[in-house]
């Protein structure tokens, strides 16, 4: 397909926010992990990316993550590219399944697509199997759109991160409208990438809630393959189920070993 103008964007992106619109927010439906209930569920901490992004992360600090992930089995640890080699490592040295997971252009996601695409070629050199990059939120918010160059921005670093998949964090909290919510969905859907996630956990504005995981996967379902990931501020595992009732089929929280045990912690960031 011949790349898209600006204005064929544009158009498109308008079709998807009114087919997105028109329907019911929470009619009554299943989506991929409604029937999961409780901790105790083989599935629960396979929808884990057990996280540790503080910017005063301690290699003992990281270790401990790793342990932990490993004993409850968690999908992945997710780390800055720092830590991506110790953690996976660790991790192999312990025949675990758990995977690494690198956030890169994180938090901010200012930075140019290329150095993003290298810094994510580089996580997936040290052992990253997954990548967690930040929408360029700024040219979302633009008063003329830029949504052409936020799909190339997309493209660039999906591209050269595949066949390792990436996430697309959309900071719903800087994000003002439902409308412009859709627009970073569909832009990440369009680009190839594998899930759209709401929160850095870094951001002003609040973190995860059930209404925009459901806009995000009310919008992204066209595609068939792109999943939903909940992260900032889920702490319990009620909250975890609000989500996964809402279309979620990951969350990323620095607190899964206290969701494993069913209770909740107060507190900022994941």
């Amino acid at each position: 397909m011949a790349e898209r103008t600006e204005q064929e964007w544009s158009n498109f992106i308008q079709i998807k926010v009114a087919e997105v619109l028109a329907q019911d927010s929470f009619i009554e439906e299943s989506t991929p992990l409604s029937s999961l209930t409780a901790p105790n569920d083989p599935r629960f901490p396979l929808t884990i990316d057990h996280t540790l992004l503080k910017q005063d992360a301690t290699p003992s600090q990281i270790d401990m993550l790793c342990d932990e992930a490993i004993q409850y089995g968690f999908k992945s640890c997710c780390v800055n590219g720092l830590y991506v080699k110790k953690v996976t490592e660790r991790l192999a040295a312990s025949n675990s399944q758990t995977i690494t997971c690198c956030v890169v252009g994180f938090p901010l996601g200012a930075g140019s697509a290329e150095a993003k695409a290298y810094e994510a070629q580089q996580a997936i050199k040290d052992g990253a199997l997954e990548i967690d990059t930040v929408i360029p939120v700024g040219l979302l918010l633009s008063d003329v759109t830029q949504y052409r160059e936020i799909y190339n921005h997309l493209k660039t670093i999906i591209s050269a991160s595949s066949p390792v998949p990436v996430k697309v964090i959309i900071e719903t909290g800087l994000i003002p409208s439902p409308e412009l919510k859709i627009a970073a969905c569909v832009l990440a859907a369009e680009a190839g990438a594998a899930f759209v996630k709401t929160s850095t956990g870094f951001a002003s504005g609040g973190g995860a809630t059930k209404e925009d995981v459901r806009l995000m996967y009310k919008t992204v379902r066209y595609k068939g393959n792109v999943q939903v990931k909940a992260s900032g501020g889920v702490r319990s595992f009620e909250a975890c189920k609000e989500m996964f009732l809402a279309g979620a089929e990951r969350i990323g929280t620095s607190s899964g070993v206290t969701l494993m045990k069913n209770s909740t912690i107060s507190g900022e960031g994941y």
